[in-house]
């Protein structure tokens, strides 16, 4: 099967009309959605739609048997030794966060112990943080070396008698690795100890089978494997559901209701309380189908695209490769020296180019890389290796033009003014209060021609930024809420107005000092009406400005506003 035939199964592909192509590379957060997907999910509604296990109606009928039709296929794509061990929920989060409830009620106590690794995401750390606070349990980590690879030696002297749950993730969300997880499984099995695999990025690359790897419980969701959002795979082993108490109660997963007692369904529908998300469970058999079909496809796709993207990687100077290079899906993080990962996100995006910049809601990795975040590019059976090669092209030169060498200030920008007298007057502010010719980093946006040239200009203005003193990027400072980190001080003295700041971000630290230009320039009543809004689009900026970036500046005039309003 051709990459080409693959690629047109996938209708938002073919759907830009700004003239240029686009790059997918985030399917790490999500996947795009195949026609049948897209066709099955529209069918329903418009054709099917009614609730399932509740009427004895045909159409009532006919939906009730496709969607437990679906639930036989999960079972199947698992090797899952029964249909009752798939609980339908709305995504590995919660998938996750129900074990931890019901775990909570009797079967865990104080002095027990979970092991997790150093590589989870948020989702498969915080749950079970929340009921180790509340019952008195241990929480301890699988380290990983200076790469981010697990190191699995270290399990012997982790999982011990003492230890209740495993809980680890079959492939980091980050890097791509893919763990040893039967391994893990084996050690935790020794110490009769529970095992939960968090399998949302291994399920669109993998194989899974969760009889070979006896875990005892295994969770993905649908939107990371072709499938649609709001929709996720609980499986746990039957003998284990049925001796757990329910998660939420109402719906089908009642048998009787009674004022002198209650009693609930049988597995599955003990854990699915409500009306279910229907149409999400029947995409996600549209969404099986696809896989199946077209899996082997879709790995030899996969591994020729992270071979190429590696290679094109280390071809680029100064950049660090994150993870295990040698046992990955393709998925890769990198960093940049000397280059803000912020940065390089947002100019990718300016060239169409969509990969996910940050810390991957993997705090706790990035801190054991004492890094702050990654570039991760992630990628699907239907990218391309000329996506690839172009991806690699457009890298390099962004990479050449962020180098600290080529952004110079020899252009003729005079400083911008950072201390300004300010008197409680009364003027209203309006699109007169700024005169942009006498404002040298306002106008060297506005006569910027296209994308790059405004990128350029934006840096430049870094330069001109007060700069706040290393000592001072500390908590007290931070402002919370922005995309990248930022560091302000702000006081007003003696009628002054004294503003200083700093960002990892050389696109950041342009756009402070390109708002902070016309702040010393305003009276205390203006700088309370200042819109940040109205600005950034005054001088063409609003469109280069995600929401993300625009929340974080906003959180700085906002700050600068409370201190202004204080004096």
């Amino acid at each position: 099967m051709s990459e080409l035939f693959l690629r047109q199964q996938f209708p938002i592909f073919y759907q830009q009309n700004d003239g240029s192509p686009w790059l997918y590379f985030d399917n790490g957060a999500t996947t795009q959605k195949p026609q049948s997907v897209i066709d099955t999910i529209s069918c329903f509604y418009s054709k099917q739609n009614a609730n399932v296990h509740r009427a004895s109606h045909r159409v009532s009928a006919d939906t009730t048997n496709a969607f437990e039709q679906v639930r036989k296929e999960v079972a199947a794509l698992i090797n899952a030794s029964s249909e009752k061990e798939i609980i339908w929920t709305k995504g590995t989060t919660e998938s996750i966060n129900l074990l931890a409830s019901v775990l909570a009620k009797g079967h865990v106590e104080s002095g027990d112990e979970i092991v997790l690794s150093a590589l989870e995401h948020h989702a498969n750390i915080v749950p079970w943080q929340q009921i180790a606070n509340e019952l008195g349990l241990r929480i301890k980590v699988i380290p990983v070396n200076k790469d981010g690879v697990l190191q699995v030696a270290n399990i012997k002297s982790l999982i011990t008698n003492k230890t209740a749950l495993v809980a680890v993730s079959h492939v980091s969300n980050a890097l791509g690795n893919i763990n040893p997880i039967s391994h893990i499984i084996a050690h935790a099995k020794k110490h009769g100890a529970l095992t939960l695999i968090d399998g949302a990025q291994a399920i669109a690359h993998l194989p899974v089978d969760v009889q070979a790897l006896d875990c005892d419980f295994y969770v993905f969701s649908g939107h990371k494997m072709f499938g649609p959002t709001g929709i996720g795979v609980l499986y746990g082993r039957q003998v284990l559901l049925d001796g757990l108490p329910p998660y939420q109660s109402g719906g089908e997963m009642i048998e009787k209701v009674s004022f002198s007692g209650t009693t609930f369904q049988g597995l599955p529908f003990k854990f699915e309380a409500g009306t279910p998300n229907i149409a999400g469970v029947l995409g996600l058999g549209a969404a099986v189908s696809f896989l199946k079909a077209h899996q082997s496809s879709i790995h030899e796709q996969e591994q020729a695209l992270y071979t190429a993207l590696v290679t094109g990687l280390r071809s680029i100077s100064g950049i660090r490769l994150w993870g295990d290079l040698e046992n990955s899906v393709c998925v890769q993080s990198f960093t940049v020296d000397g280059i803000n990962n912020q940065d390089l996100g947002l100019l990718l995006n300016e060239h169409n180019i969509a990969v996910r910049v940050g810390h991957h809601c993997a705090m706790p990795l990035m801190e054991a890389l004492s890094i702050v975040g990654t570039v991760r590019v992630s990628l699907s059976g239907y990218n391309t290796l000329p996506e690839i090669h172009h991806f690699i092209d457009v890298l390099q030169g962004i990479v050449s033009s962020l180098r600290p060498e080529t952004i110079n200030a020899s252009q003729d920008l005079a400083s911008a003014a950072v201390v300004k007298s300010i008197t409680p007057q009364n003027e209203a502010l309006n699109d007169k209060a700024f005169d942009f010719d006498t404002m040298p980093l306002a106008l060297s946006i506005r006569q910027a021609k296209g994308w790059d040239e405004t990128y350029r200009q934006i840096m430049l203005a870094g330069k001109q930024l007060h700069k706040l003193l290393p000592e001072d990027h500390i908590g007290q400072y931070e402002v919370m809420g922005c995309e990248s980190q930022v560091w302000l001080k702000c006081v007003v003295r003696d009628n002054h107005l004294i503003l200083a700041a700093h960002s990892p971000s050389k696109i950041v630290r342009g756009l402070l000092a390109i708002i902070f230009e016309p702040l010393a320039r305003l009276t205390v009543r203006q700088i309370k009406q200042f819109s940040l809004h109205d600005y950034l689009h005054a001088l063409g900026l609003g469109k280069h400005v995600s929401q993300s970036r625009g929340n974080g500046l906003q959180a700085v005039i906002e700050q600068i506003q409370q201190q202004v309003h204080s004096h």
